[in-house]
């Protein structure tokens, strides 16, 4: 029975129980009611169609269908690699790969110094001549006066003349050994050609002082020096073993 027929014999059972319950209705009213009910009930209608059990839950209406979620849109995002869960065994330790090292560009070297050259040894100069000596004053013996005469012979044992003047300041006599010319050849003393003028008989310096000329003569061809010594130390001066005093300025002479 179709949901129509369903409904039409519900109608008739309603019409039928609200007239016998009020009992005021006619009989023939009944009846005809009664025989368009049968006819109804008995009136051939069309099979309905066979309708497969839908099993499924009744589509939801438009009351009960939820308005749909709004998607959202996929981002970009950038997650890190998920890490393995801790586990009671700890993973077997992967050695490290060697990374190989980063080529350093090579640099220039600077350029080796040069080996350090041998210092030469320091040389030793050789033993400087004494300066020559500075006239002054002895005893209170000084040279006034030392000269080279124009009648000197500048020539190997030629007579070399010269004169002098020996001044005392004591105003007394002062006694000596040894008065004369000592030569000075490349800036040595060659007391061995000493002019002995003066001297080793008791000789003193008057107050007045002492004025003389000689001559020396010199062996060998040279460049030399002349100066006035005068000694005070008995027999040694003789013996050249004296000490010498300047009293005089040395003067250069050349002996061809």
């Amino acid at each position: 029975m179709n949901k129509k027929h369903l409904c039409a014999a519900l109608a008739v059972l309603l019409v039928g129980g609200a007239s016998i319950g009020c009992g005021n209705a006619p009989d023939e009213n009944a009846a005809l009611a009664t025989t368009e009910a049968t006819a109804v009930a008995v009136a051939p209608t069309k099979p309905p169609p066979i309708i497969a059990a839908n099993t499924a839950a009744p589509a939801p209406t438009s009351a009960e269908v939820a308005p749909p979620t709004p998607t959202a849109q996929p981002t970009m995002e950038i997650t890190a690699a998920p890490t393995a869960a801790p586990t009671d065994v700890p993973p077997t330790p992967v050695p490290p790969t060697a990374v190989p090292p980063t080529a350093v560009p090579a640099t220039v070297a600077p350029p080796a110094p040069p080996a350090p050259t041998a210092i030469p040894p320091t040389a030793v100069p050789p033993t400087a001549a004494p300066p020559p000596s500075s006239p002054g004053s002895i005893n209170g013996l000084s040279a006034s006066n030392f000269a080279i005469q124009d009648r000197a012979q500048l020539t190997v044992n030629g007579d070399i003349w010269f004169e002098f003047h020996v001044a005392n300041s004591t105003n007394s006599d002062v006694p000596f050994d040894a008065l004369g010319v000592m030569p000075k050849k490349d800036g040595v003393d060659r007391p061995q050609w000493y002019q002995h003028s003066w001297g080793g008989n008791n000789d003193v310096i008057p107050p007045d002082g002492l004025s003389w000329d000689d001559h020396i003569n010199l062996p060998e061809a040279g460049n030399y020096t002349l100066r006035l010594v005068i000694c005070f130390d008995g027999p040694a001066c003789q013996a050249q073993n004296g000490t010498w005093h300047t009293l005089s300025q040395e003067i250069p002479v050349t002996i061809r």
